[in-house]
C-alpha cells in the first residue's frame, strides 16, 4: 500500500485514540472531583470532632484541678500528731 493510502487512516487513528483519552482524562477529572468533595466533608466532620474533644478535655481538666485543690485542703490522716 502507498503512503497517500495509509496516511489518513493513521491520521484518524491517532484523533481517535487522542479523543478517546481526552474522555478518560476527563471522565478521571470528574470521579477526582467526587473524591475531593468527599474528602472535604470528612475533614470538616474531623475538625469538628476535634474540637468537641478539645472542649471535654478543658472541663476534665478543669474539673481535675478543683478536685487537685480540695484534696490538698484535707489535713493527711497519715501524718503522727504530737
Amino acid at each position: 500500500m502507498s503512503d497517500w493510502m495509509i496516511s489518513p487512516i493513521v491520521n484518524y487513528g491517532f484523533a481517535g485514540f487522542a479523543a478517546v483519552l481526552l474522555g478518560v482524562v476527563v471522565w478521571l477529572i470528574k470521579k477526582l472531583l467526587v473524591v475531593l468533595e468527599r474528602n472535604s466533608e470528612v475533614i470538616v466532620r474531623n475538625t469538628e470532632a476535634i474540637r468537641d474533644l478539645t472542649s471535654m478535655t478543658c472541663d476534665l481538666l478543669k474539673l481535675n484541678r478543683s478536685l487537685h485543690d480540695k484534696i490538698i485542703s484535707r489535713p493527711c490522716i497519715a501524718k503522727e500528731e504530737k
